[in-house]
């Protein structure tokens, strides 16, 4: 096969054409065609033509319960199709590579991991078929080593039982290219997984008893509008001390040593901020802080915060993670992007604002666009008495573009000026979470969007969102 001009997660940079002839190098190309090593994923990549050029490629964890297993193994290669498609102007894929990745547990080998996968590859190699799409390569990576479920199929056995080691990192073709093209593959999926991972031990509790406490405050406050606002610009104002605070500090160096960064933020204002943006009128407002250096040291803030979502508190983390999938998108890494705005529709499936930004990235939407249309979804939003230090962030009347107006949930027509019945972004190289029922367009805010004139006609009358009320803990602890 042959790779050229991989996604967004590894950039802009176009490599050279590279031409893979082996399973040694198809599985040592894995990280690059991604920008980073997934962890316990399923990654189909689509070929075209007879040289195999890369078409593009989605991923998913792979489920937990084996039941899924049929049912995803007949859905992704028919998602992988729809998106070519759609990429490609209604040209289908001809073939595709698998890649099944995850590491034993506790006990368990390379080859028992192999084995326990062994049904879900089968249901790919069958759905392949039918769509008469050409698997040429299916392979298990587990533990440093790689296992073909194509050779078995067909009886060859040319992976003997414990595998074949993986390639030394840096010495295959694509690596080397890679590196002369300046593209750089960032640590496993895990790894940045964790900077975004509530944190455990002996902290937990004391985190866990402030937020009681800020819930506690903020439950009176939210009583009343005026309240409700006074809380929203107590939050921002905090947020904007804690940047200021980041940035006059190092960033770390390294995941590592993000535990530094977690040491110049109190357990009572990371209590009162995460409160706060429960509110998403609140969490909007925050994504004003994404330009210049501001950005890097809010992207810190929102991966600290996240990781102080502890205990009960771990719903906050979808309005943190959120923050911090669009923060990393404006300082340039859509990787980390997605990888936030996963996790964040992981705890909570119905953020809308979530959903939109991941939907953007995999249809390569322009950065401006959807800055501007940010800034235009906040427009009715009631103002805020806030000092002229902390608001705005960035110049909020900049960037603007015309048609891009109203809901959030309008973007799709306003990037291809359809009217199609769903607002759904085409993935230009999707990263699949799985199916949700589809029950109609949503706002950013989850809800329902009004019957309304369509986003090239101006605004829509906007309501204001439902205010959240916090979650306390039970008493008895």
């Amino acid at each position: 096969m042959t790779q050229r001009n991989e996604s967004a997660a590894a950039g802009d940079i176009s490599m050279p054409m590279v031409t893979l002839r082996s399973a040694d190098e198809l599985a040592d190309a894995l990280p690059y065609f991604m920008g980073y090593h997934p962890s316990d994923s399923l990654v189909l990549v689509a070929l075209q033509g007879d040289r195999g050029q890369f078409a593009g490629r989605v991923r998913l964890g792979i489920p937990g319960q084996a039941e899924d297993w049929d049912f995803i193994g007949q859905e992704l290669p028919r998602c992988l199709v729809q998106e070519v498609e759609q990429r490609a102007g209604g040209a289908r894929p001809d073939a595709v590579v698998a890649y099944l990745c995850r590491e034993p547990g506790p006990g368990e080998s390379g080859r028992q991991v192999m084995e326990s996968l062994r049904p879900l590859a089968d249901a790919l190699l069958a759905t392949c078929r039918d769509l008469g799409l050409r698997v040429l390569e299916a392979l298990c990576l587990s533990d440093d080593r790689y296992w073909s479920y194509v050779c078995a199929e067909s009886g060859e056995g040319c992976c003997p039982a414990e595998g074949r080691p993986m390639l030394m990192p840096g010495t295959s073709v694509i690596a080397a290219s890679a590196t002369f093209a300046g593209i750089q593959v960032r640590g496993t999926q895990k790894e940045m997984e964790t900077r975004l991972t509530p944190l455990a031990g002996p902290s937990v509790a004391a985190q866990e008893e402030a937020i009681d406490d800020a819930v506690g405050e903020v439950l009176p406050r939210l009583m009343g509008k005026k309240g409700c606002l006074e809380l929203a610009a107590d939050t921002l104002v905090i947020v904007n001390g804690l940047i200021a605070r980041l940035q006059e500090n190092p960033p770390p160096r390294s995941m590592r040593e993000d535990e530094r960064d977690d040491r110049l933020l109190t357990d009572a204002e990371v209590a009162r901020v995460l409160v706060g943006l429960q509110d998403p009128e609140t969490r909007d407002r925050a994504t004003l802080w994404m330009d210049g250096p501001r950005a890097a040291a809010a992207l810190r803030l929102w991966r600290a915060l996240s990781r102080r979502c502890v205990g009960v508190y771990g719903p906050y983390g979808a309005a943190v993670r959120t923050l911090a999938g669009w923060a990393a998108w404006c300082v340039g890494d859509p990787t980390e992007a997605r990888i936030a705005l996963e996790l964040a529709l992981a705890v909570e499936p119905d953020c809308g604002l979530a959903d939109v930004l991941y939907r953007a990235i995999g249809a390569e939407m322009p950065l401006e666009t959807m800055r501007g249309a940010l800034r235009s979804s906040m427009a009715g939003y009631p103002p805020l008495n806030l000092p002229a230090s902390v608001w705005p962030p960035v110049d909020v009347t900049v960037g603007v573009e015309a048609g891009v107006q109203g809901e959030l949930f309008d973007l799709g027509e306003a990037e291809d000026g359809g009217e199609g019945e769903e607002s759904a972004l085409p993935h230009r190289e999707s990263e699949v979470r799985g199916r949700r029922p589809s029950g109609g367009r949503k706002t950013a805010h989850g809800r329902r969007p009004k019957p309304g004139p369509k986003s090239g006609s101006g605004p829509k009358p906007k309501p204001a969102p439902a205010k959240t009320v916090p979650r306390q803990r039970r008493g008895s602890e």
